[in-house]
């Protein structure tokens, strides 16, 4: 199937790219960042000076663009959306610019959220940023050097947080600060990749566990579940392998990337929720790079991010798919 470009934009090659549910597309790299609306026009641009300061190690923006976080070596920042400091404070590490990285995320509650890497074990901080970045809670987790993924529930109270250490370990949580108190509410059995955009399940990618599957927020039971190599009219190449970015597309479906091993790029599959098999293949009309997926929110769009080339595009269904026969939705 060929899907629709609803828009694209060419950033730096070295640029960082993620949705931010509420702001949009949030384009960052180490002295500048820039969100763009839907339309990936841009909507809010920032750039550090002088040119000599504190290299940017993660970045995080408001939902409704009033306000971004800026994570360096050593401090934590957050600015007006007009580039004014609103308050700096000390996070406790000395980060490198080189791997492992920190991450952020920046909720609309005013509670922005650290994962701080260390070769003596990992760190989660919550600050608060209604309180000129007083510190809610830290809390040592169970990984040493990971790298971090926030991934906000639709009711804006939890936040899900994916660290992979290495291609075989993976931890995921649901996390919480009622009453700016931190809460670890849950540790998922699965690997958190994405979630729909109402927050009823998440998609659980084989890192380590060699399992795609669809799963329930609420119970973590899984609603569907395959091994990745059991991808019918895909899986029994040789040269077969399913790459880590991933996103859901809808209520109905999500999409991997795989390669057999024909060249340097991957194929795009739209899978069912219902039963994780292939609908269709992406025909864009172009070649796509290895882990070229980006999740838009779950509602029917995606993005592609070419990291070499910078060029970056929002994608939607052309129209409704379904992998079941004729009447057989009625029977569920």
């Amino acid at each position: 199937m060929r899907p629709l470009l609803i828009a694209e934009t060419v950033v730096p090659p070295s640029t960082s790219v993620e949705w931010v549910s509420g702001a949009g597309l949030l384009a960052w790299d180490d002295r500048s960042l820039r969100v763009l609306s839907p339309d990936l026009t841009v909507a809010l641009a920032w750039e550090a000076v002088p040119p000599d300061a504190d290299p940017i190690l993660a970045v995080s923006v408001a939902p409704d663009r009033s306000q971004f976080a800026l994570v360096g070596p050593r401090q934590v920042q957050v600015r007006s959306a007009a580039g004014r400091v609103r308050w700096t404070a000390e996070h406790g590490r000395a980060l490198s610019t080189g791997w492992p990285q920190p991450s952020c995320h920046l909720a609309g509650d005013d509670l922005l959220w650290l994962f701080l890497p260390d070769g003596s074990g990992d760190q989660l901080v919550v600050l608060d940023s209604s309180a000129g970045g007083t510190e809610v809670g830290r809390r040592p987790l169970e990984t040493i050097e990971g790298g971090a993924t926030f991934i906000v529930h639709a009711d804006q109270g939890r936040v899900g947080m994916h660290i992979a250490v290495g291609p075989e370990t993976c931890l995921s949580h649901w996390l919480a600060a009622p009453d700016r108190r931190l809460v670890a509410e849950q540790t998922m059995d699965g690997c958190l990749a994405d979630m729909n955009a109402a927050g009823n399940f998440y998609l659980s990618m084989p890192h380590g566990s060699g399992r795609i599957a669809v799963r329930d927020v609420v119970d973590d039971t899984v609603r569907a579940e395959r091994h990745y190599d059991d991808i019918p009219g895909f899986g029994d190449s040789e040269d077969y392998a399913m790459y880590e970015a991933a996103a859901v597309i809808s209520d109905d479906w999500v999409m991997v990337g795989i390669t057999t091993g024909q060249d340097d790029g991957e194929q795009h599959l739209l899978l069912s929720t219902r039963t994780l098999r292939p609908q269709t293949v992406m025909e864009y009309g172009i070649d796509m790079p290895q882990n070229s997926i980006r999740s838009a929110g779950g509602h029917g769009r995606w993005l592609t991010h070419d990291v070499r080339g910078g060029v970056v595009r929002l994608w939607q269904l052309r129209e409704p798919h379904t992998d079941e026969v004729e009447g057989q939705l009625g029977l569920w």
